[in-house]
């Protein structure tokens, strides 16, 4: 009885053993066949929806764009940029006479040296008669008077000093710049024209990067919505280079004559030119509207020319096919075949 048990129990780990490896040599032969999608690895699959790759078409535009705008009104002596040329690292554009600012500075810096002299020369006379007063030979009222005109003296030149900072930084607006780096877009100023405060000289934009604007259907935004990046297309380029994109910003509202939503895709780099105007494309794929679904091609049994699907429960659904699909699938629709339905891999009337 003893050496009958341990058999007994051996012969159990041996089936065991055999029924498990022929299970793991069974699932790899149903996932492995060439004829089924990788999706597909049991005894039945679930219908997939149907995409259908719709082409989005927009315009590269720079990241950013300014207006080059006037503090200052006078006469312009130079615009160091055209249309198409880049900033330099001072950023600078174009310059306005200074002349009558600077001889208000020079006016001012005389007006201080004036007053300065005129401290020097109160200051020493305060001591002085401190110095009388502290032995009673002069009256605390003469002073009081001298004291008071120093510190009268002292502000006034505080303002001067105020006055010339104001002036140098009015100076500053004179020349006005950009950002380094940034190419004109737009020049609207020639030397020796009149420029008034607030006019705009002309416009500059960043094209390191690039926007690409798109209005998207509610269908077309999901298919987007949590991409990371996406992939464009520039069919007008001569390599037609295929760009990583990513999703810059996306608008809250929609337009509600169209119901799409405005997104803005951003291009870093990748592109021969960095440039506005370039087509882009962007290929997204929505859901078939017609409701078609996705099924291996393998699981289709034909008959009579007419072709059919079979549910787990042996049930035939007529379907119709409207295509090859990718992956060994076919596009088919049927009526009441939806997304989500389950039907027989290996189906047999």
């Amino acid at each position: 009885m003893r050496a009958a048990r341990p058999l007994a129990f051996g012969a159990v780990l041996l089936a065991l053993a055999a029924t498990l490896l022929l299970c793991v040599e069974i699932a790899p032969a149903l996932a492995q066949r060439p004829d089924l999608p990788v999706w597909v690895t049991g005894e039945t699959f679930t219908a997939r929806p149907a995409p259908r790759a719709t082409v989005l078409t927009g315009y590269t535009r720079p990241r950013f764009v300014m207006d080059l705008v006037s503090e200052e009104e006078g006469r312009c002596l130079r615009v160091v940029a055209d249309v198409g040329d880049a900033l330099g690292k001072d950023g600078l554009y174009a310059t306005l006479d200074t002349t009558f600012i600077d001889l208000d500075l020079k006016r001012n810096g005389a007006e201080q040296e004036r007053l300065k002299a005129d401290i020097a020369f109160s200051a020493k006379e305060v001591e002085r008669y401190r110095a009388l007063v502290e032995r009673d030979l002069s009256d605390q009222s003469t002073l009081d008077r001298l004291s008071s005109a120093l510190a009268r003296q002292n502000a006034e030149l505080a303002a001067l000093r105020v006055e010339e900072a104001r002036l140098k930084e009015r100076r500053t607006r004179f020349f006005i710049r950009g950002k380094p780096g940034w190419r004109i877009i737009e020049r609207a100023v020639q030397p020796g024209e009149w420029v008034r405060s607030g006019a705009s000289l002309g416009r500059a934009g960043d094209f390191s990067s690039l926007l690409v604007p798109l209005a998207l259907s509610p269908e077309e935004f999901t298919a987007l919505n949590g991409h990371d990046s996406v992939t464009l297309r520039f069919p007008d380029m001569a390599a037609q280079p295929a760009v990583a994109a990513r999703v810059e910003r996306v608008s809250p509202d929609f337009d509600p004559e169209t119901r799409k939503t405005n997104v803005d895709l951003l291009v870093t780099e990748g592109l021969p030119e960095m440039r506005g105007g370039l087509r882009a494309e962007l290929t997204l794929e929505i859901p078939d509207p017609s409701g078609a679904v996705l099924v291996p091609t393998a699981s289709v049994l034909e008959r009579y020319e007419e072709h059919w699907l079979v549910r787990t429960s042996g049930e035939l659904v007529k379907v119709f096919i409207l295509g090859p699909g990718p992956d060994n699938t076919s596009r088919v629709r049927g009526e009441g075949v939806r997304p989500g339905d389950v039907f027989l891999v290996e189906p047999v009337f």
